[in-house]
Parts: C-alpha cells; sequence; structure tokens
C-alpha cells in the first residue's frame, strides 16, 4: 500500500511539472514576435530569388506610367517632375512596317536613391572589364507597343531632364543605354550613337538628347573619385544568396547606387545595405561602411527589418 502511494505522489508531481513547463512555453512563445520563433528555431522561411525579383518588379510597376495616343500625332508629353519627352508617331514602326492606330507607351523615370534600390536599378557602368559607380542625372525607360508587339523608331525619342531634379548641372554629363541580364540586374554603357548636351538657354537647365531606340536610358558621369579601387565581400544569413542583393549608397549623394559586384574607391564613406523578401515586403539591413582594401562586412538575420517598398523607399532616401 506504502509503495503505492509513493507511485502515486510521484505520477502527479510529475504531472504537475509537465503543466508548468507547458504553460512556461507557452509565455516564451507568446512574447517572442514569430520572426524571433522561426529564426531561434530554425524554422525560417526562406525566400526564393524570385521571391525577390517579383518584389523588385512589383515597385517598378507602381513607377510606370502607361501613356496612349494615335500614330497619326505626335506625343508631347510631361511628366509630373518636368521631363518633357516627344515622339513623333509618323517614325514609329511595328515589324518594320509604319504604325496605324492607337500606340501604348510605357514611360519610366528614377531619380533617387531609394527607388533605385526598390525596383534594382542600380548605376553602375561597364568600364575596362569592371563595374564602377555612375553618379546619376536621372534613369528612364521607354518602350511603346501595339497589340502586346514592340515597336521600333525611324527617328529619335526628344528628352530633355530638368537638372534641378538632381541637385544641378553637373559637368562631364554623358547618355548611357541600359541592359537587363538573365539575374534581372541592369547595368550602363556609354552611348557610342548620340549625344547629350546640357541645354542652359532654357528657362531651366535641362539635359538634352535624342535617343534613336527604346529602352533604358541614362544621363550620368562615371565617381570623379582617384586612387585605388576595392571590391566588396558580404557574408550573408545561412540560406541567403542569390535570394538576396547587398546594394551601395555613397554618402552625401543621393542619385547614385552601387552593387556589392562592383569596384569602388577605397576610403568611400558609404552604406552597404542587406535586401531579401519576407512575405510580399522588404527585409533589410543597414551598415555604415568606409571602404578598406579588400572590403568585408557580414550580416546576420537578426540585424534586419521589415518593411514595404513605400517605407523603405523613404528609409533609404533619409539616410545622410
Amino acid at each position: 500500500m506504502k509503495n503505492y502511494l509513493e507511485f502515486k505522489n510521484k505520477t502527479k508531481l510529475r504531472a504537475i511539472k509537465n503543466i508548468a513547463l507547458v504553460t512556461l512555453l507557452t509565455f516564451f512563445l507568446q512574447s517572442c514576435n514569430k520572426d524571433e520563433y522561426e529564426v531561434i528555431n530554425n524554422v525560417e522561411t526562406i525566400p526564393t530569388s524570385q521571391d525577390l525579383k517579383n518584389l523588385f518588379n512589383t515597385k517598378l510597376t507602381s513607377l510606370t506610367e502607361n501613356i496612349t495616343f494615335d500614330a497619326s500625332t505626335t506625343l508631347n508629353y510631361t511628366s509630373p517632375k518636368g521631363v518633357q519627352m516627344s515622339i513623333d508617331g509618323s517614325c514609329l514602326r511595328k515589324n518594320g512596317n509604319p504604325v496605324v492606330g492607337e500606340v501604348n507607351v510605357k514611360y519610366i523615370e528614377i531619380f533617387d536613391k531609394g527607388n533605385m534600390l526598390t525596383s534594382n536599378k542600380a548605376t553602375l557602368g561597364n568600364l575596362s572589364g569592371n563595374k564602377e559607380l555612375l553618379y546619376s542625372g536621372g534613369e528612364f525607360y521607354i518602350q511603346a507597343s501595339q497589340d502586346n508587339v514592340n515597336l521600333t523608331l525611324s527617328c529619335p525619342i526628344s528628352l530633355n531632364v530638368p537638372t534641378s531634379l538632381t541637385g544641378g548641372p553637373q559637368p562631364g554629363m554623358q547618355p548611357f543605354t541600359g541592359t537587363i541580364d538573365s539575374n534581372g540586374d541592369l547595368s550602363w554603357d556609354l552611348a557610342t550613337s548620340f549625344d547629350l548636351v546640357l541645354n542652359t538657354q532654357t528657362a531651366m537647365p535641362v539635359y538634352a538628347a535624342l535617343i534613336p531606340s527604346f529602352g533604358w536610358f541614362n544621363c550620368d558621369r562615371y565617381s570623379s573619385y582617384v586612387g585605388p579601387k576595392t571590391t566588396i565581400t558580404a557574408q550573408v544569413p545561412a540560406g541567403y544568396g542569390a535570394n538576396s542583393s547587398i546594394f551601395l549608397t555613397v554618402k552625401t549623394f543621393p542619385n547614385a547606387l552601387g552593387k556589392s559586384y562592383g569596384q569602388f574607391p577605397v576610403g568611400l564613406d558609404c552604406y552597404l545595405i542587406f535586401v531579401t523578401e519576407k512575405d510580399g515586403k522588404f527585409r533589410y539591413a543597414i551598415k555604415p561602411q568606409i571602404l578598406n582594401t579588400n572590403h568585408q562586412v557580414t550580416f546576420s538575420l537578426s540585424e534586419t527589418t521589415i518593411a514595404t517598398a513605400a517605407e523603405l523607399t523613404a528609409i533609404i532616401n533619409a539616410l545622410p
């Protein structure tokens, strides 16, 4: 009888301990946010590279103006920021033939590092086999189409970009054309078939160009830094590689955006920014850096914050 009572008491005590343990665990889980719990238990949902691309593309779509006009006329469009674009409808070609009827024009303009980052539109130019930082007077995408067929041109687009949008006239600005690679990254090549002119004879100074084809266009100049350059090696959280990006913004210069695969001046005072996707939003971390030779930086998931595209755009633009 005594052994039975001892066994019964021990069983009750064990049950009480189990209940206390469950209660404590429940309290712990409720006191932690979901992200902390996921990371602690190694069940963080890892985004795919396509998830991040979709996030960038959604932002780019929000920056896109869709304009329609009849090909028998000339489109004279002034953007909300004051950029003037003109397309002569008689110069449009569809499969080599003159175009008749209504035409759709997609138009994008990007001037600040926040919108550059959240749409993945860096300002890196191809120079002597390297990717070098460009200071932008504006990134533009222009494409006309009809019935989902992209059109071509037999005469150029006229584009006038107020210099006031990027801090006033900059010496040495040149025209660049952009190419999107298989990873969705945009890189820039110096245009050789047309020029960019700084026109100070108008009511306000503008960068003026006659662009011979549709696609990406940029008013740019290479950074004026002299001296040695460095590459950047970034250590990112486990599971984050092609599904994340490392961006670079330059302090005191709001119109440039690099990525970690570029080459940058040693001693550059900048921010390195880790970006990935989380449940349809951006997960990011920002680190101020002064670049040294063979620069290295490490990001951990615990350092990251979640933000919408609009929130992250504002945060990046607010960086000094």
